[in-house]
């Protein structure tokens, strides 16, 4: 077989390859066109710096040094992960009742992998050409699927807020803990100055109460660190689509137009090869 051989081929039986590309191609879009549509929403946001609600900027005095708003790479990859968690996906499915939404059958023992599936598939949450994190949903409902986005942003942000707010109060509870012992010593100090004057127990009273004084300033600082101070910045809020994303019907055809001729032209090239086998 040459190249002479195939257009030969081609030329003889192009009316065959025609009639397959044909019919390919219109199975194709009428397969794609029947199919629901599906609509996407996009919601983009970009870690917030988590020292923005610590103390040492609340109560920071001196502002000549220079102040980032935004977070880091790895403060994007940190909220990227709470988006991605199998927790948000059950959260999602639960909140929304996509069980119901996608037509599952709840009755079957199955029916919570089979809808935690279904929101995999049409949840897609990477990084953006900036570095910014990019959800796209896509749903038969396009309300939904913006909805859905924003909730994923949200509850990222909640997530986050709540972990750093953990961490302060388990530091809170350290220091409270520290300040009832320094409490406590301070009135046995001063419960034995009352039997007796002592330079020393003085010394140490003014020392436990420097002490108790820091460490309340401290406690102070912490229970204002602990606050709603969002983790993220959205810079994009997902809305309902305007049209649907896919099926894309007229790339489908084309598609398989290509690759149904592609088919057809090796299909007959088999044929041609078998009868020239036969004949000889």
């Amino acid at each position: 077989m040459n190249l002479d051989i195939v257009f030969d081929v081609i030329r003889k039986r192009w009316m065959q390859a025609a009639l397959l590309l044909f019919l390919a191609t219109v199975l194709t879009g009428g397969i794609l066109y029947l199919q629901k549509p599906y609509f996407r929403s996009t919601a983009v946001f970009t870690a917030a710096n988590p020292n923005l609600g610590d103390r040492s900027n609340i109560y920071r005095t001196e502002f000549w040094e220079q102040y980032f708003y935004y977070g880091g790479e790895f403060d994007n990859d940190r909220l990227m992960a709470l988006a991605r968690s199998e927790e948000m996906c059950r959260f999602m499915v639960d909140s929304f009742d996509l069980i119901k939404h996608y037509k599952i059958n709840a009755a079957d023992e199955k029916a919570t992998y089979l809808a935690d599936y279904e929101y995999k598939e049409n949840i897609r949450i990477h990084k953006n050409e900036f570095g910014h994190v990019k959800i796209n949903v896509w749903d038969t409902d396009k309300k939904l699927a913006a909805a859905i986005a924003n909730a994923i942003v949200a509850r990222t942000n909640a997530k986050s807020i709540a972990s750093l707010n953990n961490m302060k109060l388990e530091i809170l509870r350290k220091l409270q803990h520290d300040f009832n012992v320094q409490k406590d010593s301070l009135q046995l100090i001063e419960l034995h100055l009352q039997s007796k004057a002592d330079a020393l127990l003085t010394a140490r009273k003014t020392d436990v109460i420097s002490r108790l004084n820091e460490t309340e300033k401290l406690i102070q600082q912490f229970n204002t660190s602990v606050n709603e101070v969002s983790a993220l910045f959205v810079i994009e809020e997902a809305l309902p689509a305007l049209k649907k994303d896919k099926p894309k019907v007229m790339a489908g055809m084309i598609m398989a137009a290509i690759v149904s001729f592609i088919f057809s032209v090796l299909l007959l090239l088999f044929v041609e090869w078998r009868s020239r086998n036969k004949a000889s």
